[in-house]
């Protein structure tokens, strides 16, 4: 009998067209907010792919959830 593990979805690489629409900034906006994004990730020894950012550290970032009731 075949067990077979729960996997979780892996992040997809957002560009810098996707980051502008959802923030509704400029894409030039967008390649520095990437950017800076990126360099926070090297110094964690993580390795990045220029010009696009990982959806879940992104969403993280900008899309929090709001777990407080008196907001």
């Amino acid at each position: 009998m075949e067990q077979s593990a729960a996997r979780t979805p892996r992040p997809s690489m957002l560009t810098a067209d996707e980051v502008a629409e959802r923030l509704k900034i400029k894409k030039g906006s967008a390649y520095e907010v990437i950017r800076q994004m990126n360099k926070e990730q090297e110094t964690l020894g993580r390795v990045v792919i220029r010009g696009r950012i990982r959806s879940d550290l992104f969403e993280a970032r900008y899309f929090p959830e709001v777990n407080d009731a008196s907001l």
